[in-house]
């Protein structure tokens, strides 16, 4: 199709088209072209990516990218659509004075030979200037040593808590803050240490970026535990993470008061189940609830039978479910799908069931099928909704305004729900369902636009969820907040190495994150705990006191807690 063939197809307005006395032969036609036109464009690129990969096997080069041609591709971000009307007055700019710290005063006196003798004082002017003093603090300890003679024993002095080794806690914890609270590389810490005066290998800092962590990683846990109980829901999603080559997933579970990061090799639901679990080892249940699932997830009757005539009643480890699948009865090819969807199954039922940690009673992600049945109820993000509606980018003139006054349909009805969450009414509930059938169940007859309302309609129970809970969140932004950060880490350090500094990661950006939602100094967090010191808060503690639960009527503490997780660790 040649540029006149689109020029003129651009000339069908919505106007012209109702001047047609079938218009409905019209829209079809359009449809039929707007395809044709789209299948013709994805095409073009992937026949033009095929001619550069040919010429660069030849050593060639491929086609270069033009400034001033280059297609950008569709903004389909949906900042401002979701942003609040701001109704209030512009205020000015504020001061950031009032936060600032002063540590010490300091008069700049008028030089008397220049002061005329009728000269008379007027007060002062308040000027605050911000500065940083970095300097060397080396210790010489002379530890004292006794022997005695009865004992047959020395008896030596003991240095400061975090002193142990050649460096002191101030480096310790600035190594491990600049690494994950400032996202540096290694070699950029080890430059910075060494233009200020302390000389340290490359391995010492790796080794306390990585090893000897037990305290941190144990904090972890307990954040992650006071998390799941401070809020009725979660929000989970998931980013890419490289791990010694090999592409892993980092999984980011949070609510507003603190962010935990899971990085595993894969991210199928199984996989998810055992990341909620915590520490604990997930065991596989067999019961009504497991056999009604195994419907849902399209598991045949005769499999079903086998395992109710097998396994009814019974709570198995993953050795022992194993020995059982062994013997299905089927040839299926995809005989490994069948034995993950019945682990899925009974992993969930017995998830569901037991005591031993938090289960997610309401859990908030985007579309994917992973996360489905893991908790109670499943909530999903508005704003990966929408992003499906923005990512049309139809060619004709008819199809693009229906496009817009769709996705203006969509940030209206989403903006009612906002007022819904904060001013819940019976009322405003019903008209609010009904309204969501009417804009997502019409028929346009632009095809693309119509199957993108088909699946926001399929999914009305999960987006609606809000109106039985207007206490979860409309979005995702959360977890997905939290999942910058790792991809900003993934920038600057391709990928972990180890297991011990994927877990070291995984640990520091939970601590990081958490902290900075909790209003604490990451620096002084790392300082105070590896001085033992004692003056910052438990985070745990923290998070549960932030949500207004109060750890004694739910009888947690740090020795309860940190007590909860060893013996779940063993």
């Amino acid at each position: 199709m040649n540029s006149d063939d689109i020029a003129y197809l651009k000339t069908f307005t919505p106007e012209r088209i109702n001047q047609f006395s079938e218009p409905d032969v019209i829209y079809r036609f359009l449809g039929i072209l707007e395809s044709a036109l789209t299948e013709i464009n994805e095409l073009k690129q992937e026949v033009q990516s095929l001619r550069d990969e040919v010429n660069r096997l030849k050593g060639e080069q491929g086609k270069p990218n033009i400034r001033g041609k280059k297609i950008r591709p569709t903004d389909i971000s949906s900042e401002k659509e979701r942003a609040k009307p701001n109704t209030s007055p512009k205020k000015g700019r504020q001061s950031r004075n009032h936060n600032i710290q002063i540590t010490r005063q300091e008069r700049c006196r008028v030089k008397p030979g220049i002061l005329p003798s009728d000269a008379i004082f007027k007060g002062y002017t308040s000027v605050i200037v911000q500065d940083l003093k970095i300097e060397q603090d080396n210790i010489e300890f002379q530890i004292e040593h006794y022997y005695s003679p009865s004992t047959g024993l020395t008896y030596s002095g003991e240095r400061p808590h975090g002193y142990e080794g050649e460096f002191g806690p101030n480096v310790k914890s600035l190594i491990i803050g600049l690494k994950y609270g400032c996202n540096m590389s290694e070699p950029s810490i080890e430059s910075f240490l060494t233009h200020h005066g302390v000389f340290i290998s490359k391995s010492t800092i790796s080794r306390y970026l990585t090893h000897n962590l037990d305290q941190f990683h144990e904090e972890k846990n307990e954040v992650t535990y006071s998390g799941l109980i401070s809020t009725q829901y979660q929000q989970l999603d998931d980013t890419g993470a490289r791990v010694n080559g090999e592409q892993w997933a980092t999984q980011i579970l949070c609510n507003p008061y603190y962010t935990s990061y899971h990085t595993i090799p894969h991210k199928d639901r199984l996989s998810i189940l055992k990341l909620l679990l915590g520490p604990f080892e997930l065991q596989f249940q067999f019961n009504e609830s497991t056999f009604e699932l195994l419907k849902e997830l399209k598991q045949s009757s005769a499999i079903i039978e086998y395992l109710k005539n097998n396994c009814n009643g019974m709570v198995l480890s993953e050795n022992e479910l194993d020995k059982i699948l062994n013997n299905l009865p089927t040839k299926n090819k995809s005989i490994a799908t069948i034995h993950r969807r019945i682990k899925e199954a009974a992993g969930i039922a017995w998830y569901h069931n037991q005591d031993k940690w938090p289960i997610v009673e309401i859990l908030l992600t985007d579309d994917a099928p992973q996360f489905d049945h893991l908790a109670f109820n499943h909530a999903l993000c508005w704003i990966h909704a929408g992003r499906s509606l923005k990512k049309l980018n139809p060619l004709t003139p008819a199809y693009q305004e229906m496009v817009k006054e769709k996705l203006d349909q969509f940030w209206q009805y989403y903006h009612k729900l906002a007022e819904y969450r904060e001013f819940p009414k019976k009322k405003s509930k019903q008209i609010l369902e009904k309204k969501f059938d009417t804009i997502f169940n019409q028929k346009t007859g632009y095809q693309s636009l119509d199957d993108k309302l088909a699946a926001i309609a399929k999914n009305k129970e999960k987006l609606l969820l809000v109106l039985k809970y207007p206490n979860i969140p409309l979005h995702n932004n959360e977890s997905e907040r939290g999942a910058r950060a790792q991809v900003r880490k993934r920038d600057v350090s391709l990928h972990t190495i180890t297991r011990e500094g994927t877990k070291a990661l995984d640990t520091f950006l939970s601590l990081k994150e958490t902290t900075k939602k909790c209003g604490i100094n990451f620096f002084e967090y790392l300082y105070d705990r590896l001085t033992k010191e004692n003056k910052v808060q438990r985070m745990g503690e923290v998070i549960l006191h932030k949500a207004g639960i109060h750890s004694s009527g739910v009888g947690i503490t740090h020795k309860s807690l940190s007590t909860f997780v060893n013996v779940s660790a063993m």
